[in-house]
């Protein structure tokens, strides 16, 4: 039967830990699978700071431990599926734990195994009720498949659920105010490293109350409108209640269970393996930054992070985009066709590009894993990036050339402004150069963007055949055309020190005037030179 004309329990458990918030969920729907307990919407808070993930994910893999410890905040595991979320006291938890029949319209549900999802009517059913909610404060609320609520593109709430026997829990996390910062470095999101375009970009793709209304709302007004959106929905009526002695005898049993690391520190049943890779595509039209994270042990595109320089309309469709790769196979053909069917069928319009150069971006970070394969992490995989060519099909050719830049040298030393180098040791270029020399590639110093173009003009005369070279991420992105144009293929070590770029003197560096000093990363150039002899010697007959 439908839940009209029922009494429901209105239950809020206020603020509390996370083992505590787990604990309650768990006795919550097991008492109401037994029959012992009503149909219940619970508010719930957390403090301190949770970094939660899902119940089928790795901890150590989604969340970034060492800050979390660090920074007071808590780690723990919810009992539904989904992805990691970070929640403190700025965000209001919100479920629903009842009984399938009472809910019929709602559709099917799963198991905790996750092999039968919920159907995509239940999630739009109850997240019908928080959008009712959110009308109430005059806001443009919408249901995204297949389990966010959004406000002109940016999401404002997640939901997931599970069940267990006769009862079913669905919650989800309605932003009220948003510390942008502290998610982004507690969770392993597709993002290396925490700066302003970090925060912009997520910024983007959120919203909250106090952001959208320009104040924030009464908690108390805000929970009494989730209230009548859910009495409205479901055509019941709310009553506040308490927990049962029931409920409080099986949260006290719980309690320890939730708190203790092997609950929080279990490995998913399904063996992942997750990395974050970044690409880069640009033509005249547009820059594309992508940043994917990957299951590479399913393989699976868990996420995409699509960020740049471009013009597209509606706005809001590179958000579609990222939610339309979510969890999509990794296979090159599949993700471009993927995306060019949905921009026809939502008659996207971009100045200056298209499907396809997303695709490249997108693709150009999937061609990373050709790194693991070598042997290399995906942080260091993640440093790597490729021109002209492939990573295995650089490292097979007679790569003869070994490119540094000057910045790394001392700024004292005489040879900083020329092409050698004493082999004093004082610097990592020196270390570099012997390295270069011990793999048999030819060392060279290069002194400014102009002698960059002039070097790489002059060893395609002379017939090189590949280089290998040291820069910054951010010089790469910039200069990305001017790679490709040289046709030459190459391979280049991100340098992770302070560099031009992040101390704003990118202009000075060009002309060979940036006077501090950068460091190489010079396990990572040994590890590269050795993979090139390495791959060559495969190769030979």
């Amino acid at each position: 039967m439908d839940a009209a004309g029922q009494i429901w329990r209105l239950l809020d458990t206020g603020v509390r830990t996370a083992a505590e918030n787990m604990a309650l969920d768990q006795a919550l729907l097991t008492t109401c699978a037994r029959g012992q307990s009503s149909n219940t919407l619970r508010f719930l808070q957390f403090s301190p700071p949770t970094a939660l993930v899902g119940y089928h994910q790795d901890v150590a893999q989604e969340i970034r431990l060492a800050y979390c410890r660090e920074a007071g905040i808590d780690v723990n595991r919810r009992l539904t599926g989904g992805g990691a979320i970070y929640f403190d006291e700025s965000q209001l938890g919100w479920e629903l734990i009842a009984a399938p029949e009472d809910c019929s319209q709602a559709g099917s549900l799963c198991d905790r195994t996750g092999n039968t999802p919920f159907s995509l009517e239940f999630h739009r059913r109850i997240c019908g009720a928080i959008i009712e909610a959110l009308h109430e404060f005059g806001l443009d609320a919408a249901f995204r498949p297949r389990n966010d609520i959004e406000i002109a593109g940016r999401k404002i709430s997640g939901t997931g659920g599970v069940e267990e026997g006769n009862a079913f829990l669905f919650q989800g996390t309605l932003l009220l105010d948003f510390d942008v910062a502290s998610m982004i470095r507690a969770l392993r999101i597709p993002t290396e490293k925490l700066k302003q375009s970090s925060l912009d970009s997520a910024a983007d793709r959120v919203t909250w109350l106090r952001r959208e209304l320009g104040r924030l709302p009464p908690l108390d007004s805000i929970k009494q409108a989730i209230a009548r959106g859910f009495e409205k929905t479901f055509g019941v009526r709310l009553e506040p209640g308490n927990l049962t002695a029931e409920e409080q005898e099986l949260f006290q049993r719980l309690r320890p269970e939730f708190q203790s690391p092997s609950w929080i520190e279990r490995t998913s049943r399904v063996a992942s393996n997750i990395a974050i890779f970044r690409g880069l595509h640009r033509n005249e039209g547009a820059v594309i930054r992508a940043s994917v994270q990957l299951d590479t042990a399913r393989r699976r595109l868990r996420s995409v992070l699509i960020t740049g320089d471009f013009f597209i309309s509606p706005p809001r469709a590179i958000l579609d985009i990222e939610a339309r790769l979510k969890d999509h196979r990794l296979d090159k053909a599949t993700i471009r066709r993927s995306l060019a069917d949905f921009w026809r069928e939502n008659s996207i319009r971009a100045f200056g590009f298209g499907p396809d150069d997303i695709a490249a971006a997108v693709l150009a970070a999937l061609d990373k894993r050709e790194w693991l394969e070598l042997g290399f992490s995906a942080a260091e995989a993640d440093h790597l990036f490729t021109t002209n060519g492939t990573a295995r099909a650089i490292l097979a050719r007679p790569v003869s050339l070994l490119l540094l830049p000057y910045c790394a040298k001392q700024p004292e030393c005489r040879y900083r402004h020329e092409e050698g180098c004493s082999l004093c040791g004082g610097c990592s270029v020196g270390e570099a150069f012997a390295m270069g020399e011990r793999f048999g590639l030819q060392p060279v110093t290069i002194l400014s963007f102009e002698h960059l173009l002039s070097a790489l003009s002059a060893a395609r005369c002379d017939g090189v055949e590949g280089y290998v070279g040291c820069c910054c991420e951010a010089f790469f992105q910039k200069h990305y055309e001017d790679f490709r144009a040289s046709q030459l293929p190459g391979i280049l070590i991100a340098i992770c020190d302070s560099t031009c770029y992040d101390l704003d003197q990118a202009q000075r560096a060009y002309h060979g005037e940036f006077e501090q000093q950068t460091r190489l990363d010079l396990p990572l150039v040994e590890k590269v030179l050795a993979a090139m002899r390495n791959v060559a010697r495969a190769s030979c007959p």
